[in-house]
């Protein structure tokens, strides 16, 4: 029997859990948490969602999105609720968490498939690999600031477990320090040096190759769309 004293098996905290204890203490909000699933109006919301996936359709699917719409927002719904006395998920979050959902099942699938722990590559150098940064926010509009947010959180759902350190490498490249932890990497995992840039690179066609690449990073190529 597992002691409750043991957290080794518990999840890890969420930002915002500790508004969802506090909300709990409302019948208001205990019946909106209890009633999500059953919740048909939310449920037409995601499936709406969906449809650009051909997925509305599909019960199971709306009942995994809302599983992942849960898990993401539950607590920021919860920090809105104790403000306002409104237990909701505005249409943002919906959006935003149907996308993740669907772009990580999608990129997780199309990375399998793809070799990016190839043998030794010769080219040592990061040419050709770019850091990729969030723009800053005083040069942009907050409409477009937070498109670009949305965007990064969808590509960072997108990256298996198996390759998360090596995206943090990719968004490092060029960064103070970064060939310390190349050199850290590559010790690791017994390979040269040269390996690590080539899969970095692989990783960034990987990511780059994924159907919804364009539509995702949309929110980055407004600068160059001609009115």
């Amino acid at each position: 029997m597992t002691s409750l004293s043991d957290t080794s098996t518990q999840p890890a905290a969420r930002k915002h859990d500790g508004e969802i204890i506090t909300a709990r203490y409302q019948a208001a909000w205990l019946s909106f948490e209890a009633g999500i699933h059953q919740n048909d109006n939310l449920r037409a919301r995601v499936s709406r969602a969906l449809d650009r996936f051909g997925l509305g359709s599909s019960t199971a699917t709306v009942d995994e999105a809302l599983d992942y719409l849960i898990n993401k927002e539950l607590g920021q719904s919860a920090r809105y609720f104790n403000q306002t006395g409104k237990a909701q998920f505005n249409q943002q979050q919906i959006t935003h968490a149907v996308l993740s959902f669907m772009a990580g099942k999608e990129q997780q699938r199309h990375m399998t498939d793809l070799a990016i722990h190839e043998e030794d590559h010769d080219d040592a150098s990061t040419e050709g690999v770019r850091a990729c940064h969030l723009a800053d926010p005083g040069h942009i509009r907050p409409d477009e600031y937070a498109a670009r947010r949305d965007a990064l959180r969808a590509i960072d759902a997108m990256i298996p477990d198996t390759e998360r350190e090596l995206y943090s490498l990719m968004l490092a490249v060029r960064e103070p320090g970064m060939l310390d932890r190349i050199h850290a990497y590559a010790d690791r995992h017994q390979i040269g040096r040269s390996t690590v840039y080539f899969r970095i690179k692989k990783l960034a066609e990987a990511i780059q190759l994924h159907p919804w690449f364009d539509e995702i990073t949309a929110p980055f190529r407004t600068a160059s769309r001609t009115a």
